[in-house]
């Protein structure tokens, strides 16, 4: 029984809808300025103007505005998933110079440890007395 009803309601719906869609709209405006809107022609002083409604669109039309929506989504989808892919691409190269610079230091504190101790030459101003403990030089022979 239900369902019998509905259908005849829908119908009468839809018609009752079309006419609302082509009704033409008038612009009034009256001698002190005032803007009003009307579906019957301005009557008495005053400016008028028709405003046809828009059509709706066609099929094509919404098939195509869905279509650019969809896309824009996937766009923003793209833009975002670019974005993030070079925050990473920079977040591992800043580790690899990081311990690249870890390495270098590990290395050069590994060449410090295996080098031997060097003696610092013990040099007077005077020349003598040499390093302590080593023998004074012979005198020259005479002859």
């Amino acid at each position: 029984m239900r369902r019998a009803l509905a259908t005849p309601i829908i119908v009468l719906a839809a018609f009752a809808a079309l006419p609302a869609a082509a009704q033409t709209l008038y612009k009034c405006t009256g001698p002190d300025g005032r803007v009003t809107y009307q579906e019957t022609p301005c009557t008495g002083a005053g400016s008028q103007k028709r405003l046809d409604a828009p059509k709706p669109p066609s099929r094509d039309e919404e098939e195509a505005r869905r279509l650019l929506e969809h896309e824009s989504m996937w766009g923003d989808e793209l833009a975002g998933r670019f974005a993030r892919e070079a925050r990473e691409r920079e977040i591992a190269r800043q580790r690899e110079r990081e311990a690249w610079a870890r390495e270098e230091r590990a290395r050069r504190q590994r060449e410090l440890a295996e080098r031997p101790v060097e003696e610092i030459p013990w040099d007077t101003p005077w020349g003598f007395p040499a390093k302590p403990g080593q023998a004074r030089p012979k005198p020259k022979p005479t002859n």
